[in-house]
C-alpha cells in the first residue's frame, strides 16, 4: 500500500477511510459506464488493462524509509483517458487489489492512499485541462506539454504532498528526515512521472485518439 496503515492513527485511519468510500461510492455512481465503457468493447480492455498495469507498477517501489516510498502514478493518462471518475474507480480497485496481494495488512489506509493517490491527482489534471481548455488555444502542443506534461508533474507533487501532510498531521515523520532524503527525489521523479505519462498520451492520442475522453481530433488538430 503506498500509505503503511501503522504510520496512522487510529482517528486518521477512521477519517480517511469514510472519505474514502465516500468519493469512491460517488465516483462509481456518476461515472460513464454506458456511455464511454459499455458503448466500445475496446476502451472496456484499455480501462480494465489500465488496472491490471497500474496494479503490477503500484506494487513496485523503491522505499527510503518508511512513509517515503515512491512509484509512478500514472494517474494523469488514467484521468485524461477515462475522465476523473473512471480513474478513481479504477485507481480504488487497485488498492483493494494491492491490499489483497500483501495480505490485508494494509486494509485500513486504502482511504488515505485513494485519497492522496486518487482524489488529489485526478482533481489537480481535471482543474488544470479546465483552465488551458478555457484559457489557451485548442492545439495539440498545449495539450499535450500544459496538460500532459505539466499536469502529470503538478498531480505528482500534489499526490506525495498530500501524503507528507497526512503523516505529518499525525506526527509521524519528522521534518529533517523529509528535507534530507525525502525532497532530494522528488524532482528528479517528477520529471521520470511526467516523461512516462507524456510517452503513454502521445502513442494513444496519435494512433487511437478515440480512447482518450479529454481529447478531440477535430479541435486539436484542425487546419
Amino acid at each position: 500500500m503506498p500509505i503503511e496503515a501503522e504510520l496512522l492513527g487510529e482517528g486518521w485511519r477512521l477519517v480517511t477511510s469514510l472519505a474514502g468510500l465516500a468519493a469512491f461510492a460517488w465516483a462509481a455512481a456518476t461515472a460513464p459506464w454506458r456511455t464511454w465503457l459499455v458503448a466500445r468493447t475496446d476502451r472496456q480492455h484499455v480501462w480494465l488493462g489500465g488496472l491490471l498495469l497500474l496494479t503490477l507498477i503500484w506494487s513496485m517501489r523503491a522505499g527510503v524509509t518508511p512513509g517515503l516510498s515512491f512509484h509512478f502514478l500514472l494517474a494523469t493518462a488514467l484521468t485524461l483517458m477515462h475522465g476523473w471518475r473512471l480513474a478513481l474507480v479504477a485507481i480504488g480497485l487497485v488498492l483493494v487489489a494491492i491490499c489483497a496481494l500483501r495480505g490485508g495488512a494494509d486494509w485500513t489506509a486504502w482511504g488515505a492512499a485513494l485519497l492522496c493517490f486518487g482524489v488529489v491527482p485526478a482533481a489537480v489534471v481535471t482543474a488544470l485541462h479546465a483552465a488551458l481548455e478555457r484559457w489557451l488555444p485548442h492545439n495539440y502542443f498545449v495539450y499535450f506539454f500544459g496538460t500532459v506534461f505539466v499536469g502529470s508533474m503538478l498531480a505528482f507533487n500534489a499526490a506525495c504532498f498530500a501524503r507528507l501532510a497526512l503523516l505529518a498531521a499525525n506526527g509521524s515523520l519528522p521534518g529533517a528526515q523529509l528535507h534530507g532524503e525525502y525532497y532530494a527525489y522528488l524532482p528528479m521523479l517528477s520529471l521520470a512521472e511526467a516523461f512516462v505519462n507524456g510517452i503513454v498520451m502521445a502513442m494513444v492520442v496519435v494512433y487511437r485518439p478515440e480512447w482518450v475522453a479529454s481529447f478531440d481530433d477535430r479541435k486539436y488538430l484542425r487546419r
